[in-house]
Order: structure tokens, then C-alpha cells, then sequence
């Protein structure tokens, strides 16, 4: 199997790279967090918490 689908190498470069994507959009999102009044937490906060019990 040479598949490039199924090369070791490709799959943990391409992971890596979603993990420093998924890194990089966290990051950004807590800065414009940080840059809202509490109320936008509290919003934030409200609708984590109803995603995850729905």
C-alpha cells in the first residue's frame, strides 16, 4: 500500500496541521472574548451550556 491516503508521514503532518488550525481559531476567538462586555461570557456561556445537554 503506497497510497499517499495511507502513509504514516501524511496522516501526522496533516493532524498536526489541524491541530495548530484548531489552536490558532481558539486563540482567536478568546481574544474577541476578551475584548466583549461580561454579558457576551454570559451568552457564551449559556449557549455551551445548553449545546451540550442538547
Amino acid at each position: 500500500m503506497t497510497d499517499e491516503k495511507f502513509d504514516f508521514e501524511s496522516r501526522t503532518g496533516n493532524r498536526a496541521q489541524k491541530h495548530q488550525d484548531f489552536k490558532a481559531k481558539f486563540w482567536r476567538f478568546i481574544k474577541y472574548l476578551s475584548t466583549r462586555k461580561l454579558e457576551c461570557w454570559g451568552f457564551f456561556a449559556a449557549g455551551y451550556l445548553i449545546a451540550t445537554i442538547f
